[in-house]
């Protein structure tokens, strides 16, 4: 007998007392509404905003205790047991990347064997004399004013690879579109 709460339908066997994990992604209310209401994403291509009137994979956060305004962030509940994989990241048929699902900071957690992607810019920084959190500021101030990072000749020869962007994406779960995928080290010539 399954003791797993299936959780969405009527309990009809005996069962107890359990702690589940529910899938969950920030996003952005593109209309009014309210704690509990269905929703799904809307068809504008953006992949955080959500409605009511769309296909739904999940519903609004049911523990809010007021009602969520356009624009307002807030946390999706997906549907039980839609989610593809699970490693405390977890995917979705209807999110277009997994690196889209949130804006969270990098946490530097090792997974066993695994090299994830604030290590692999860690180490890349490293590799050319720097460190994460320059790197990582560069590459915002690259994005957002064209501006180099230039420190003498310290980086002459260097150049930022496409993997980096790759990597920059996943940690701050944003597309760079390829137009703007640059190298942003500068040597002082």
């Amino acid at each position: 007998m399954d003791k797993i709460p299936k959780l969405g339908n009527l309990i009809t066997d005996e069962q107890y007392r359990d702690a589940v994990h529910i899938a969950v992604a920030p996003v952005t209310a593109g209309m009014h509404l309210y704690p509990g209401d269905h929703i799904g994403f809307t068809n504008n291509g953006d992949a955080f905003t959500v409605v009511t009137n769309a296909n739904h994979i999940g519903i609004v956060d049911p523990f809010l205790s007021k009602e969520v305004q356009e624009g307002d962030r807030f946390y999706m509940f997906l549907y039980p047991n839609t989610i593809t994989s699970l490693r405390h990241e977890w995917t979705h048929p209807d999110f277009e990347r997994e690196d889209e699902l949130s804006k969270m900071e990098p946490t530097f957690f090792k997974l066993k064997g695994a090299v994830t992607e604030e290590k692999w810019v860690a180490d890349f920084a490293d590799s050319i004399g720097t460190t994460y959190t320059e790197i990582m500021d560069a590459a915002e101030d690259y994005l957002s004013s064209g501006e180099y990072l230039c420190r003498g000749g310290d980086f002459e020869g260097y150049s930022i690879p496409d993997e980096f962007w790759d990597k920059f994406e996943a940690i701050k779960r944003r597309r760079v579109a390829d137009a703007e995928r640059g190298s942003f080290l500068s040597c002082s010539c």
